[in-house]
């Protein structure tokens, strides 16, 4: 029998949705954020353009049900990510609530109490990814 290195990354349709939602969902952070949101506290160089620019999810992407809520994802540079988040996560999280809006915050620790449930959730990802679409043709410049 003929052994085959296992595949890394799905090739199945959910697989490429969820693909499909991370490009959209680091679009929609990096329009909305502006760039790294630690830029003007860690004086990172985060700005757009200047630095690769990752979407950082809040709760695990694991947990299918924050998987493509941008409230619960920030946009930050790969060295606040892979750095600082990667080396330091309690102080991370305590840097970031102390910049995200109270609604976001209070839905970050609601999540966060929801995963430690074992909740399961059945996604439509199709539906989430046309929700994301909508959303990042919203930040957006219109052509008049």
């Amino acid at each position: 029998m003929k052994r085959t290195r296992l595949r890394v990354k799905g090739i199945s349709s959910t697989s490429q949705l969820k693909d499909d939602i991370q490009y959209l969902v680091r679009e929609i952070v990096i329009k909305r954020d502006g760039g790294c949101i630690l830029r003007h506290l860690r004086h990172c160089g985060g700005e757009i353009g200047q630095s690769v620019l990752q979407a950082d999810h809040l709760v695990s992407r694991a947990n299918s049900a924050t998987f493509a809520d941008t409230r619960l994802i920030v946009c930050l540079c790969r060295p606040c990510h892979i750095g600082f988040k990667h080396w330091h996560e309690k102080e991370y999280d305590e840097l970031v609530k102390t910049i995200l809006p109270k609604d976001r915050l209070e839905l970050w620790e609601k999540a966060e109490k929801d995963r430690h449930a074992h909740k399961t959730y059945k996604m439509d990802w199709a539906l989430e990814k046309v929700c994301l679409e909508k959303e990042l043709k919203s930040y957006q410049p219109i052509d008049l």
